[in-house]
């Protein structure tokens, strides 16, 4: 009675346990399932929203030009003859203290777009060759330069040239051809024959380069950007020739070569920009637009790399016939002595990684033992935070190291050692420079017991060392707890893009440790300490996400083809301590470190409208290269430093250090040099303020170093002051 009680009410069997189990787990199961898909579909619609708005609502216009109108037209070449100097007037009034905002400092002058309400600058701003002028309060010499561009589709194709008829854009036909080329033979005087047609923006460049002397700067822009009025790549290209102008000016007072070269800045623009977040801003503010710009445009660099990489075969051949252009002499015969430096930032460093690449390594193969490496293009690559595979650079890295023997190959005799680290001779100048912000010192991180030998205090031979590294760390500590500035683009997302989130991951640990005010772990010495428990709960997810980040299947392994070029560090050999420089087991990657010389740790950001009278040095650096080597000549020249430099020449003016400190190889970080001491490819490694940031690139002391190179003979043996 009892049990059959107790059934009725409802009390379970063993038999009734046993069903109800699976089915629990059935309805969890299902449940489970519906959470997950939920979630996925949460996330696909998010995905293709993102996706509709970028390719659809919020698209830039896929094939066209910005700045392609006729210099030939009155509007242009009446500027080309008068110059414009409203860029540098435009926000002089501006207080000091509105120059800083969240993204850090601010260029009130130099801002195309004050100007873009004005129908009349509206047209000039699009002249495919633009003279601008700096002047001077102080009655110095004006700052002039001329500024030309070089746009491409996403195909490669270049644009040809419009004309104006009416206010509004009409195609150059063969009646106008006609007459451009009749007028030019007129007032050359030169023969039909030899008269070129002016079809395309280089058309007009190569016709402005054709005669006179140049010092030229090439600019390709990266990710984000393009040629349209008012792009901040564009104000930053006029910030650099302006800057050059005035290191020409300033070098003309104690060498009359130096007044005669016209500083002439080329613009390649790409579509880099895919998402128009420049609309975004004006319609939503610069706070909502700027947050959905940079969301949208996050989901873009997956789909702008393989662009920037299609147009680079056109943008090479491009700047190669620049080159030769330069290269023509003068009417009597005579080397006109033009320079030509083409820097590449982000995508359009890969740009330019990715079109060479195949030159460098035939150039590496052809060289000859003892000579000279020349030029791959111009005077000077240089590469600033390139996003690009670290696999462009260390196949022309294997090139080099194939090509000699090294302390730690198996069978090496100290002989063939010594024989052929002259591979390259003591006056190579570098070819190809790559810089990239570094998170921190040292490269690779700390060990567990790197701080506590640190910290110790013994007469070892390694007290001196020490102590820089407990400096340099110090240094570090600063920098995260202002919040560190580092190339964050090409460090944490580009990787991410390329199936590997161990970056990520680290990113997220070091948020973690920022708000708990801790140190990361492995780039601090600093004492650890416990993050309060509420901090701790609320950093929870944080780390978690970094540990599947970390974890996460199937990732790329291979850091060469998912690290950039800037963010791959020879990793640290198992034997010997920071200062106790031992070979790497994989020597590739990083190769130099650059510092910046300010004693105070920062630098005094100058506007663009006030670089003619701004307090600015660029002095000369002859033979500082040289000097450097020298210094370490027993070390077959390993291991050199700009601020470490041998005996001046006698009777030499002009031979101070660079505006930066350059470090042949790691220092203090446990690793050997792993390219040789004179060696034409530097991949730099740029800790503290000498740059920071994906775009901090805008530093006098930096734009001032990367024109020394090339302005300047800083291997000796012959000036090369323009």
């Amino acid at each position: 009675m009892s049990a059959g009680l107790e059934r009725g009410l409802g009390a379970p069997t063993p038999v009734g346990y046993a069903k109800s189990i699976p089915r629990g787990m059935w309805r969890a199961a299902r449940r489970l399932v519906r959470v997950v898909g939920a979630g996925i579909a949460a996330v696909a619609f998010l995905a293709f929203g993102i996706l509709f708005l970028n390719y659809g609502v919020l698209s830039t216009p896929q094939d066209r030009a910005y700045r392609d109108l006729d210099p030939a037209v009155p509007e242009c070449r009446e500027g080309l003859k008068t110059g414009w100097a409203v860029l540098s007037e435009v926000g002089r009034g501006v207080p000091q203290s509105s120059m800083l905002d969240g993204d850090g400092w601010r260029d009130p002058t130099n801002d195309e777009n004050a100007l873009r309400a004005d129908p009349l600058w509206r047209t000039r701003l699009r002249c495919a060759l633009q003279r601008h002028v700096v002047p001077s309060m102080r009655g110095e010499r004006p700052l002039e330069y001329t500024l030309g561009f070089l746009e491409f589709k996403e195909d490669g194709e270049p644009y040809a040239l419009v004309s104006r008829s009416g206010g509004n854009d009409v195609a150059i036909d063969s009646a106008m051809l006609r007459h451009a080329m009749e007028s030019g033979l007129h007032d050359s005087g030169a023969q039909a024959t030899r008269l070129k047609p002016v079809i395309t923006q280089l058309d007009a460049l190569v016709q402005h380069l054709a005669t006179g002397r140049h010092y030229v700067i090439a600019f390709v822009h990266g990710w984000r950007h393009d040629a349209r009025i008012g792009d901040a790549n564009v104000a930053d290209l006029r910030f650099y020739a302006a800057h050059a102008a005035r290191f020409l000016r300033d070098r003309c007072r104690s060498d009359p070569n130096a007044c005669e070269a016209e500083v002439t800045a080329i613009y390649v623009g790409w579509r880099g920009a895919r998402v128009d977040e420049r609309g975004l801003r004006d319609r939503f503010g610069t706070s909502l637009g700027g947050f959905f710009g940079d969301l949208s445009a996050a989901a873009t660099l997956f789909d702008r790399k393989p662009v920037s990489e299609a147009v680079a075969p056109a943008a090479i051949s491009a700047l190669r016939t620049v080159e030769k252009t330069l290269r023509r002499p003068a009417p009597d015969g005579t080397d006109r002595r033009n320079r030509l430096v083409v820097a590449g930032h982000s995508l359009g460093g890969n740009m330019l990684a990715a079109g060479l690449r195949d030159d460098l390594l035939k150039a590496v193969r052809r060289h000859r033992f003892g000579e000279a490496l020349p030029p791959v293009l111009g005077d000077l690559v240089v590469l600033i935070n390139p996003a690009a595979e670290a696999s462009k650079w260390t196949a022309v890295q294997r090139a080099v190291w194939e090509r000699v023997a090294t302390a730690a190959d198996l069978g090496a005799t100290p002989e063939e050692v010594a024989r052929d680290g002259g591979l390259f001779p003591i006056g190579q100048r570098p070819v190809m420079v790559s810089v990239t912000a570094a998170l921190a010192f040292p490269a690779g991180g700390l060990r567990p017991g790197d701080c506590a030998w640190v910290n110790l205090d013994v007469e070892d031979g390694f007290k001196e060392a020490r102590a820089r590294i407990r400096q340099r760390l110090a240094g570090t500590d600063a920098m995260f707890d202002a919040g560190v500035d580092y190339d964050w683009a090409t460090h944490d997302l580009f990787p991410a893009f390329k199936f590997d989130f161990r970056p990520a991951a680290g990113f997220l640990e070091r948020a973690a440790a920022r708000f708990e005010r801790r140190s990361p772990r492995g780039m601090s010495c600093a004492a650890p300490r416990e993050p309060d428990p509420v901090d701790a709960i609320l950093t929870a997810p944080l780390r978690g996400l970094s540990l599947v980040a970390a974890t996460f299947p199937f990732q790329v392994s291979l850091p060469e083809e998912s690290h950039t070029i800037g963010n791959l560090d020879p990793p640290r050999p198992a034997a010997g301590v920071l200062a106790d420089a031992q070979p790497s087991g994989a020597p590739f990657g990083t190769t130099h470190e650059m510092l910046g010389l300010t004693a105070s740790g920062s630098e005094r950001h100058h506007a663009y409208g006030t670089l003619a009278d701004a307090d600015i040095t660029c002095p000369r650096t002859t033979g500082w290269l040289r000097r450097a080597r020298q210094r370490r000549a027993a070390q077959q020249g390993l291991g050199w430093d700009s601020q470490d430099l041998g005996p001046p020449e006698s009777g030499g003016e002009g031979q101070d250090a660079p505006a930066v400190r350059f470090q042949h190889g790691l220092p203090l970080t446990g690793i050997a040099p792993i390219t040789l001491g004179n060696d034409p490819f530097w991949n730099v490694r740029a800790f503290d303020n000498a740059l920071s940031r994906h775009d901090g690139y805008r530093l006098s002391s930096f734009i001032c170093a990367l024109n020394q190179l090339v302005m300047d003979d800083i291997v000796g043996g012959g000036s090369r002051t323009r």
